[in-house]
């Protein structure tokens, strides 16, 4: 059964509500897009995509000392706090591997590839900083890894620690990105969501109905590399377990984000399934909870 949790990891830094003033603070840029609820409280407008780039970037600023993160238009602008809680849990994960539960893993000796950074290269950037890890990122698309490297050009804080690798075949994810001699303790991946354009904008529309609102883009949208792909998360999932077979020597854990529930034992069926060809795999399901959204990170390791 999957591990379940009440809140965000013990170590996430973004408990509780964000501390706008602190925010404000570390990013002056962020008092032009705070607003007031009808309670009085200080609070922005989620539904304004400027408004959430710059709260990531204030976050960014203020917890990882990270000074400049902007994303042109028609890309994911990810909620920090889940993608931290990813990584807090997968930490714990790689000090088993270690053998030392009771101390987090820190420092350059510590490898992790994060398949799909994006153009917000969220994962190498919290774990850099949170952690001290080196970390590879790879990209398909060419537009979005070149702004993910304007990103790391511009902040010290992440000299040698963060690299990135040019994915040439669309149809691998492993294959092409792990070379002959890289061993990474983790492999984390937040794969597209849809199974098609198509359905990405009908969701993305449904969402600003809901809102009573004319579309208005990014902040519920995305470029297409990141929001969608033939056969949805699962068929993607689906293929990174099977490379994965062919690494099993060359990376410690191995796991994903699954957002939707109803995948969750097709993925691990399909886990145990490979296990009686390619021999032993230790299996984790552990339940995140973000306020309302609830998301499975899912991972595997080969033990034979």
């Amino acid at each position: 059964m999957p591990q379940k949790t009440k809140a965000l990891h013990p170590r996430n830094p973004h408990q509780g509500r964000y501390d706008l003033s602190l925010l404000c603070k570390h990013y002056p840029a962020l008092t032009n897009f705070i607003v007031l609820t009808p309670g009085g409280e200080q609070s922005i407008d989620f539904t304004q995509a400027a408004a959430v780039q710059a709260l990531n970037a204030a976050l960014l600023a203020s917890y990882y000392q990270i000074k400049f993160w902007q994303l042109p238009d028609g890309y994911l602008c990810p909620p920090i706090p889940g993608r931290a809680d990813y990584l807090h849990y997968a930490a714990d994960l790689i000090a088993e591997l270690h053998n030392d539960v009771d101390k987090v893993p820190q420092g350059k000796h510590i490898r992790m590839l994060d398949i799909g950074c994006g153009a917000n290269c969220i994962y190498p950037i919290l774990a850099a900083r949170s952690f001290g890890w080196q970390v590879v990122g790879s990209e398909v698309d060419t537009q979005a890894q070149a702004i993910a490297q304007t990103i790391v050009n511009a902040n010290p804080a992440l000299k040698g620690l963060v690299k990135l690798r040019q994915q040439h075949d669309a149809k691998q994810l492993l294959t092409g990105i792990i070379l002959a001699d890289d061993y990474f303790d983790l492999i984390v991946c937040n794969p597209p969501f849809y199974g098609s354009a198509a359905e990405a904008q009908a969701v993305n529309q449904q969402k600003w109905q809901k809102l009573g609102k004319a579309n208005q883009g990014r902040n519920f949208a995305g470029s297409n590399s990141e929001l969608w792909c033939e056969g949805g998360e699962l068929t993607f999932i689906s293929k990174m377990i099977i490379e994965s077979q062919a690494y099993a020597k060359q990376v410690g854990w191995f796991s994903s984000l699954v957002s939707q529930q109803k995948h969750h034992k097709l993925l691990v069926a399909q886990l145990i399934q490979q296990a009686k060809m390619s021999g032993p795999i230790d299996i984790r399901q552990i339940k995140m909870q973000q306020g309302q959204k609830t998301s499975l990170l899912l991972a595997w390791r080969y033990t034979a």
